[in-house]
């Protein structure tokens, strides 16, 4: 149950990263916006700078909230522990 959870807000996370994505497109243009594309830390970045003078303070704040929910419930369901030298040996 916990990885439909994690999976759900996944998509949560995606869908606030398009809206401040297209919203980077139109204040910044298509440099940056590219740039956004490629690293979504600079469009998570730019968008708290920009919140309060686009209005989308709610979506980063969901985002973000977003974000920290699924990792703790990533973490929750040991998704963490199917990656790297975490992973147990029989």
């Amino acid at each position: 149950m916990l990885p439909i959870i994690g999976l759900v807000l996944w998509v949560g996370c995606i869908i606030c990263y398009i809206i401040v994505l297209i919203k980077l497109f139109q204040e910044k243009g298509v440099l940056h916006g590219i740039l956004g594309l490629i690293c979504g830390l600079y469009t998570f970045i730019w968008g708290w700078i920009e919140a309060g003078r686009l209005n989308i303070r709610n979506i980063m704040l969901i985002w973000t909230l977003l974000i920290v929910l699924s990792v703790v419930i990533n973490g929750m369901a040991g998704s963490f522990t199917h990656f790297g030298p975490f992973t147990p040996s029989p």
